[in-house]
Parts: C-alpha cells; structure tokens; sequence
C-alpha cells in the first residue's frame, strides 16, 4: 500500500494537470470559434475609425489606381513615373511606341530585342 503522504501530493498533480489541460482547450476554441471582423471590401472604402487612412492604406489604394491603369501591353505605369494628361500617373512605353496609353506605333522604328 502507499504511504498517505503521497497521495495528495498526487491528487494537486493531477488536478493542476486538469485544469492546465481545460484551460489550454479553452483558448484554442476561443481561438479558433471566434468570429472574424468582416472584410471591408475595397481598399478606398478601409479606415481606421476616424474616417482617414493610414499611411500604408493610402500607399495601397494608390498602388491599385496606378496598377488598374492600361497600357495596351506595350507599356508600364510607375507610381513615381511620368504625370499623364490627366495628373495621374502616365505610361512609359516600350520602344517603338508611343501615345498616351502606348498603343501606337511609331513608324520606321526598329527594336532590337537582344536589349
């Protein structure tokens, strides 16, 4: 038989293994169950509560105005490039091409595609 000293002993090992273990399972359910904030859909319509956004939020809407400009493939837009007619940012078209959203081409014009 085992000496009554061990016994409680044993008895508060196990209750603080059960109550770790109960513990530890609550906040992973709370975790995992608990409900996620809903998306605020397009980047323009996000804010921080007070009605103006961050710097980095600001930083993305540009980049998503800049990246829905169309440059007929045969362009780029750059944030920091050149201004377009219209103040936004503006096409730098690849060579042999020209207008303001790079869909002519210019006539007599040779591309060197090794470049």
């Amino acid at each position: 038989m085992e000496p009554a000293s061990r016994t409680p002993g044993v008895l508060g090992l196990q209750v603080l293994l059960c109550s770790s273990l109960l513990l530890n399972a609550v906040l992973v359910a709370h975790h995992f169950l608990s409900a996620l904030p809903a998306p605020s859909g397009l980047l323009g319509a996000a804010s921080n509560g007070g009605g103006s956004l961050t710097w980095s939020l600001q930083a993305a809407r540009d980049a998503e105005s800049v990246a829905a400009t169309g440059c007929s493939g045969h362009g780029r837009v750059f944030l920091d490039g050149i201004v377009g007619e219209d103040g936004r940012p503006g096409c730098e078209c690849n060579t042999c091409f020209e207008g303001p959203d790079c869909s002519v081409r210019t006539p007599d014009c040779t591309v060197n595609a090794d470049r």
